[in-house]
């Protein structure tokens, strides 16, 4: 089975190239009215993704389903696991000017990356005057290349300053500080090294906060063999379906090219 690579029509990600890595002096400042998340939205980001190969729209998840059924059972498990992004997901309140955020810029630039490159597995044109897409076979390379640039998204998960407030006291509202703070994006690792050298403080709220950021990062640790796995079931023959009218056809169409 062939890569059935962006070339061929749009990547329906952004329609263009792989995007490029994110640097950190660029980011913007942000005051987010939600607050500071101390973890970037990985499920959101892989989801984007999956509604791009799938057609999107509200019938997506049954398209999914019709494609592989497997695929669409682990998909609900994983959406069930508490990343950080939950109801009552770990955030720090902040008020005053808006602060350079690198966390926010650099996990955005490279989920854009992995949305790409899960989308290379897409391709869109028209078959008898309706438009169809194709969910094909990947190539090991394909899927090296998605789970480096999982791991490159991992590298860039938490807002170090964030999860420092959170940690001694999380129901406080944070004053902000532009000139000093920069919300610098740290990996799972160093997030859990952090943690773990963390001396408590006897404080029940931040005894609470510390043992539900340690759950969510320990979920995370596990992450990477789920996405592996949906990748998997992303390797087969293609099935098409047309977004257009919201049916899913119930032939396969194999492709025969040898790369």
């Amino acid at each position: 089975m062939p890569l059935i690579r962006h070339n061929t029509f749009r990547n329906p990600s952004n329609g263009g190239g792989l995007p490029n890595v994110p640097l950190a002096n660029a980011a913007g400042s942000l005051a987010p009215a939600q607050g500071d998340h101390l973890f970037g939205d990985i499920m959101g980001a892989i989801g984007t993704a999956m509604q791009h190969i799938f057609g999107g729209g509200a019938l997506w998840q049954q398209r999914l389903q019709a494609y592989d059924s497997v695929l669409a059972s682990l998909w609900r498990e994983l959406n069930g696991v508490d990343l950080g992004h939950s109801a009552t997901p770990p955030i720090v309140q902040r008020t005053g000017a808006p602060e350079p955020d690198e966390h926010s810029h650099m996990f955005g630039g490279y989920s854009a990356r992995l949305q790409w490159r899960l989308c290379e597995i897409v391709c869109t044109g028209f078959e008898a005057g309706v438009e169809s897409r194709k969910i094909g076979g990947a190539t090991h390379a394909w899927k090296r290349a998605v789970l480096a640039d999982f791991d490159n998204l991992m590298d860039h998960l938490v807002d170090s300053d964030a999860l420092a407030f959170y940690l001694v006291t999380p129901t406080a509202e944070r004053r902000a500080n532009p000139a000093n703070v920069r919300h610098t994006a740290i990996s799972l690792a160093a997030a859990t090294t952090y943690i773990r050298d963390l001396r408590g403080n006897g404080n029940a709220a931040a005894t609470r906060a510390r043992a539900n950021v340690s759950q969510v990062l320990g979920n995370y640790a596990m992450l990477r063999n789920s996405l592996a796995g949906l990748l998997t079931r992303l390797d087969g023959n293609t099935k098409k379906y047309h977004p257009a009218t919201q049916e899913t056809a119930a032939t396969w169409k194999t492709e025969t090219s040898g790369s």
